[in-house]
């Protein structure tokens, strides 16, 4: 088994930083939910504090597997900041959607066990 360095774009990297500066936010669990380790975030921040708008100047390269020639990066580090906005959006609409179908299904319980009493 080899350990493979995973190259992250700029825009992955500013974003990750923005996401980490979020009051309340947890390193540790942010760094898991992005599937990078938690003292990246540290690396990059002082980079980005000690370079400011130069930090980071290289571009992420893709490379294939040898076995099936894909791209191995995964989706999270591929989309752009306005398409991870839309997807939460979406994602915020279907849990409200979500939780309201379960209130009703609770109230609708409760009336016909009410009734069956």
């Amino acid at each position: 088994m080899t350990i493979r360095n995973k190259k992250f774009t700029k825009e992955f990297k500013l974003e990750a930083l923005r996401l980490a500066s979020q009051p309340g936010t947890c390193i540790a669990q942010l760094a898991r939910d992005l599937d990078i380790r938690r003292n990246m975030i540290y690396k990059w921040r002082g980079q980005l504090n000690l370079k400011q708008d130069k930090a980071f100047p290289r571009q992420a390269r893709i490379k294939k597997n040898k076995r099936t020639a894909t791209n191995n990066q995964t989706d999270h580090h591929k989309a752009t900041h306005s398409e991870l906005l839309k997807e939460n959006k979406r994602l915020s609409k279907a849990l409200k959607l979500a939780q309201m179908e379960a209130e009703i299904l609770k109230k609708a319980q409760a009336y016909f066990e009410d009734q069956n009493s």
